[in-house]
């Protein structure tokens, strides 16, 4: 797949590039031991949900998951396919990491894929480049904020990356093997997220560049096609009516043009116009060549699949949905480059100044880079543990998920205490947060709701000083007016703080109403996938 004598050097550079990328992460603060991105929490305890799985040896899976969610109501595998999470599982089935050590390890998957630029660099014949472009990868700001979140963009950027490796050893040399990986690797990239799907246009647009029309008369391809087209359709068949309920856009033409401008404006950002320049001289310049064009090609497919893709899937406008083709996009680049060097006189006067004006918006987003905000999580899941029962958590759906996410870890797999999200219970929504209302509107009737559950103690999570929503003011109040006592903690890193209060009486639990549901839409919405 790496074309034999580059394996070893891809491989090694790889190593040293994840280390890097956990350096960089932890020398600008983007290691917090609380991930108050939602999505960080998310993919976090859907990991340890299957990590917990094969810890348990593998018990029914829908009644464990449905246990697991009544505990730690952030499992969310169906808005988010499974692969990755299950891809991990095994490894934090037997080192069972915290969030803070899940953060180490994103961090370094991070830097992965600038791998991809090493391996192109190396086929080209620029060894010594393809070490020094793999590394400008990992300073592009992009790359630098991926690095400090736990999140899917890097697998994705990482996993597309091999696939379209995987699809040129198929085009260069046809045979049923090279065609079956680039399908195992299509397949699992869908699986990662939903915009790994994007891998399915590589062929297409690789096919046309290069002009190789002889392997659209390839039965093999089809067939492999075909087979790969039934692997990823039943998935999505199943996970549909709940993903599609987090595409904030219409398909259209507005939207397309929308997310082109907003994609090539994100290019722009990371590379710099001076980046654009060398990336289109690379392309121009090694187009024919024997030994570059090809990757030149393969550049330009996943580049243009990742653009055309996400202007005709209406899901976000963000910019790390383009990771995917930014280590491309320094390899095209790093060949504008070498193009300039081999001019010699004013050609390589030209290229170190064109680095040099390169290098300014990388080192300026190290230079201002901000510590991760941090509430201080794994202190407030001890406290919890340490008094089992039911909880009761609010906050923005970063502070909630932060929460549950460590409670889920000092848990410890034991499932002594279950954590009830306030968003759910004290108000309804869907799973965007759109269509907020009320539905315990005085703290009478929010302490009705505490005695009812049986909630041992609550969480209350104020980001930059500030109550999250009416719900959490309510909630407050009902605490004050009950057999509540607690304290504030100030947030470890950054600006908030949290009240951690339980109850001195003892109080019955009721997680079966847990388990029952709360009547929000957001609730229904959520344990979808577990009915």
């Amino acid at each position: 797949m790496l074309y034999g004598g580059h394996v070893r050097r891809t491989f090694a550079l790889g190593l040293l590039l994840g280390l890097t990328a956990l350096a960089l992460a932890g020398m600008t603060g983007g290691l917090s031991r609380s991930f108050l991105d939602p999505d960080e929490s998310a993919h976090y305890v859907n990991t340890l949900f299957i990590a917990d799985w094969l810890r348990a040896g593998l018990p029914a899976p829908m009644t464990f998951a449905r246990d697991f969610y009544a505990h730690f109501p952030k499992l969310s595998i169906g808005h988010w396919p499974p692969g990755w999470y299950a891809l991990l599982a095994p490894s934090f089935a037997i080192m069972r990491p915290s969030p803070f050590g899940a953060a180490m390890i994103s961090a370094f998957i991070a830097g992965l894929p600038a791998v991809l630029t090493g391996w192109g660099l190396f086929r080209s014949g620029a060894p010594r480049l393809a070490i020094a472009a793999a590394f400008v990868v990992l300073l592009l700001p992009l790359t630098v904020e991926s690095a400090r979140y736990f999140l899917l963009d890097q697998p994705v950027a990482l996993v597309v990356g091999i696939a379209a490796i995987a699809w040129l050893a198929a085009a260069e040399h046809p045979s049923w093997r090279r065609y079956a990986l680039f399908g195992a690797l299509a397949v699992f990239a869908t699986l990662v997220k939903g915009n790994g799907t994007l891998v399915v246009l590589i062929p297409a647009i690789e096919i046309g560049l290069s002009r190789r029309w002889r392997l659209l008369a390839d039965k093999r391809l089809w067939t492999v096609g075909a087979i790969t087209f039934l692997l990823i359709l039943p998935w999505y068949l199943i996970s549909f009516r709940i993903s599609a309920g987090g595409f904030n856009y219409q398909p259209g033409f507005v939207y397309a043009w929308a997310s082109l401008a907003t994609n090539c404006t994100a290019v722009r950002d990371n590379i710099g116009w001076v980046g654009l320049l060398l990336a289109s001289l690379g392309a121009i310049h090694d187009w024919r060549d024997p030994r570059s064009g090809p990757v030149v090609r393969i550049a330009l497919a996943t580049i243009l699949a990742t653009l055309i893709f996400q202007a005709g899937v209406p899901v976000a406008l963000a910019d790390r949905y383009i990771l995917p083709l930014l280590p491309w996009c320094v390899l095209l680049a790093a060949l504008g480059v070498r193009a300039l060097w081999n001019v010699h006189g004013l050609g390589r006067l030209a290229a170190a100044a064109s680095v040099a004006v390169a290098f300014i918006v990388p080192i300026t987003t190290l230079m201002h880079a901000t510590v991760k905000p941090d509430l201080g999580a794994p202190a407030i899941a001890q406290a919890m543990v340490n008094r089992p029962g039911v909880w009761l958590v609010d906050g923005r759906a970063g502070g909630e998920g932060a929460v549950i996410a460590a409670a889920a870890y000092a848990d410890g797999g034991r499932r002594r205490i279950w954590v009830a999200r306030a968003s759910q219970w004290l108000s309804t929504s869907d799973f965007m947060g759109r269509g907020y209302a009320l539905t315990a509107r005085s703290p009478r009737e929010a302490s009705a709701i505490l005695d009812r559950l049986g909630v041992r103690g609550v969480v209350l999570v104020g980001e930059r000083s500030k109550l999250a929503y009416p719900h959490s003011t309510v909630l407050q109040q009902a605490l004050r007016r009950s057999a509540f006592h607690g304290n504030t903690r100030p947030f470890a890193a950054g600006r908030g703080a949290t009240l951690v209060a339980a109850r001195d009486a003892p109080v019955v639990a009721r997680p079966d109403l847990l388990a029952a549901g709360s009547g929000s839409h957001n609730f229904s919405m959520m344990t979808a996938g577990t009915r």
